[in-house]
């Protein structure tokens, strides 16, 4: 009997002791989630902000922050950055009345000066069969980035084509990695349509192998029902050679940015009463840098995204920035402030976000050199691209990753 008692008082015991030890957990865990959705703690406020944002400006992610989060802390986040978008409304690129430099009147240095000067001299004079053929017949490829060239600003060169006016960078960052086109002569820059435009889209590589160009890029957003879109129908403004064959955004914050007949890039509202001016135009969300001035600040209300940036130094040279994301231990993405820092320190003066997220990919002679967080890996059926054409058609010297002069 005495024993059985035990027994029972020593039951009793365990499941209390359990007890008591699930309270403490479910406590501890409770104060955590507390912590997390209601801090005020800089650090848990900034990244509680990322993470809602992220979620809520996806199509088929919200529900990672809906399932965690109350509607009223998402609506506190969401209604900030509706104001932030509220207060691009007005915003209009002037530009002055400084001129465009010709191409042809600019030295090597002059034209690539994003270059390290010193360190790509020495690279030439150690290779001297480089320039056998003169500057103007130049072509690196280098996307492992074994011959270690790079910018002022410390980037990575992984393309650079002379005779196409045309380099690429390797940019990197705090969790995010992507490729910046420069494009020195801007009339090489089209904006073109699929060929079932309000059926359905293409592939990026579809668009350059279809009209023989050199490099593309994603442009406008699409209709994309839950996700499985067929990129056939475009989001707003699709202005081609003058004519409008999108629907221009009833939506006021969201913007346009195109390229005049003169050769300069516009962010603006739409221009109803000047379409026939521009060769190409989209319309997305937000600017990022008006008459060379900043107009986003931190995530702008839009997370860590894989993004897409379009944008124009004052001398005219054209900037495409694609940053990969969504991938563990490669490339998270990047906020729109990341994107317009890139942009800046490549002299953008007028630059606008593109539609990024798995659209979010380039293709340069062939090959994607991006890595979208689509299913394909070569991004989404899209109603539309930029491309950058061919300036010419053979180049005689093709400098692959490793120098003559280290070649077994």
């Amino acid at each position: 009997m005495m024993e059985k008692r035990k027994n029972r008082i020593s039951y009793y015991n365990r499941i209390k002791k359990a007890f008591l030890c699930g309270s403490i957990i479910i406590c501890f865990l409770a104060s955590i989630y507390l912590t997390i959705v209601y801090s005020s703690i800089p650090f848990v406020e900034k990244w509680r902000t990322i993470y809602i944002e992220t979620a809520m400006t996806t199509n088929s992610h919200q529900w990672l922050a809906t399932l965690f989060f109350p509607k009223s802390v998402i609506d506190e986040v969401m209604s900030k950055r509706q104001r932030e978008l509220d207060a691009q409304t007005n915003l209009s690129s002037k530009w002055d009345e400084q001129e465009t430099e010709n191409l042809e009147s600019k030295s090597f240095f002059n034209t690539y000066w994003e270059l390290d000067t010193p360190s790509v001299k020495e690279f030439f004079n150690k290779n001297p069969y480089i320039l056998e053929d003169g500057y103007d017949s130049i072509l690196i490829k280098d996307f492992e980035e074994k011959l270690h060239l790079k910018t002022t600003n410390g980037d990575s060169l992984v393309v650079l084509d002379t005779a196409n006016h045309l380099m690429i960078l390797a940019v990197k960052g705090e969790g995010y990695q992507g490729k910046l086109a420069i494009i020195k002569d801007p009339e090489q820059v089209e904006l073109a349509k699929s060929k079932a435009l309000g059926s359905y889209g293409q592939e990026a590589g579809s668009f350059g192998e279809d009209l023989d160009a050199l490099l593309v890029v994603n442009a406008s957003g699409f209709k994309d029902v839950d996700g499985v879109g067929t990129g056939g129908q475009v989001k707003g403004s699709l202005i081609i050679d003058g004519v409008e064959y999108g629907s221009p955004s009833t939506d006021v914050t969201w913007k346009f940015c195109g390229m005049r007949n003169d050769n300069r890039m516009y962010v603006s509202s739409y221009p109803q009463d000047s379409v026939s001016d521009y060769r190409w135009g989209v319309e997305f969300l937000p600017a990022l840098i008006v008459d060379g001035v900043s107009v986003v600040d931190g995530t702008f209300g839009m997370g860590i995204q894989p993004r897409a940036a379009i944008g124009q130094a004052k001398n005219g040279d054209l900037l495409m920035l694609i940053i990969d994301g969504r991938q563990v231990g490669y490339s998270l993405g990047c906020t729109v402030e990341d994107c317009k820092d890139i942009l800046l320190n490549y002299n953008a003066y007028q630059a606008m976000n593109l539609d990024g997220g798995s659209s979010a990919v380039m293709w340069y002679d062939g090959d994607y050199i991006t890595s979208s967080s689509s299913v394909t890996g070569k991004g989404r059926y899209m109603p539309d691209a930029f491309i950058v054409k061919k300036a010419y058609k053979e180049t005689s010297i093709i400098i692959n990753a490793i120098p003559e002069n280290e070649k077994e």
